[in-house]
């Protein structure tokens, strides 16, 4: 459930982002902000819960988890704000080509047939989106392209980090991620001016930090730490189904046949890996 929940906000995640930018508050600056607020916001929380303390085997994989959660979502927030909505998240959603790869690396799970059939499809799937899609091939495209694979290989790393490593507390975790989200956005930010005049509602952007941001987080968190790698890869991809109706609804993206084609062997590539689940194969 908390996986579901969390998959929801994700996928309408794009909103807030194009509401803030409208109000002249967009960009690095914007992902930095909120994730300083959610950093600063947790730390505390977690010094007042006293669960500050973390264990010195621990340090290595909250370090990691930083590194590959702080990329996931400024990589991920940074795609959005160029490419169209339900582009961004298919491509983030090769996913599944990265579970079933790293699982193997680092984790030592079988691939199987099954495995290799859910790469076919998802590669499959992203060639006709990209060929087909509205993106751009060129500089910029290129860009959005790069952001949004890297951001889920990067969500990928950090569910195995999740699932490998024994740290004593969600929201460790959680801060681990703000913390590296903070900085990595900073490091964009530095080379993009501060925004000039923004409008009076983003002052609406601490709530947005802390209870959108920080739901998300927390309940995606709470749901990958807990289930195998290959059910989350599974469970995930609600946030496309939610993403093209929002983005339908709310800002008139469609898409062409081709591109549902494409979608529907990167969703299936998630069916194939809840089958191989199951079959243990």
């Amino acid at each position: 459930m908390s996986l579901i929940l969390g998959a929801g906000l994700w996928g309408t995640y794009w909103w807030p982002l194009h509401f803030f930018t409208a109000q002249g508050f967009g960009g690095p600056w914007l992902i930095a902000i909120t994730y300083l607020l959610l950093a600063a916001a947790g730390s505390l929380l977690a010094w007042r819960r006293g669960v500050h303390k973390v264990r010195r085997g621990d340090w290595r994989s909250l370090f990691w988890l930083a590194l590959f959660g702080g990329w996931t979502n400024v990589a991920f927030m940074m795609a959005l704000f160029h490419g169209q909505v339900v582009i961004v998240l298919l491509l983030f959603y090769l996913s599944p080509v990265w579970a079933v790869l790293l699982a193997r690396v680092f984790l030592k799970e079988a691939i199987g047939w099954r495995g290799a059939l859910a790469v076919l499809l998802a590669v499959s799937g992203t060639v006709l989106v990209v060929v087909q899609g509205n993106l751009d091939l060129r500089t910029a495209g290129l860009v959005t392209l790069f952001f949004a694979v890297s951001s889920g290989f990067a969500f990928a790393l950090s569910n195995v980090v999740l699932r490998g490593a024994s740290l004593s507390s969600d929201l460790i975790r959680a801060v681990a991620i703000w913390w590296g989200c903070a900085i990595i956005a900073l490091a964009f930010a530095v080379n993009e001016a501060w925004p000039a005049a923004p409008h009076w509602p983003v002052l609406f952007l601490p709530l947005f930090a802390w209870f959108w941001v920080g739901f998300a987080t927390a309940s995606t968190i709470y749901g990958v730490s807990r289930l195998p790698i290959r059910i989350s890869a599974v469970i995930m991809p609600i946030e496309v189904i939610v993403g093209a109706v929002s983005a339908w609804i709310w800002a008139n993206q469609s898409m062409s046949f081709i591109e549902i084609a494409g979608a529907a062997l990167i969703l299936s590539a998630s069916l194939v890996q809840l089958i191989r689940q199951k079959a243990g194969a």
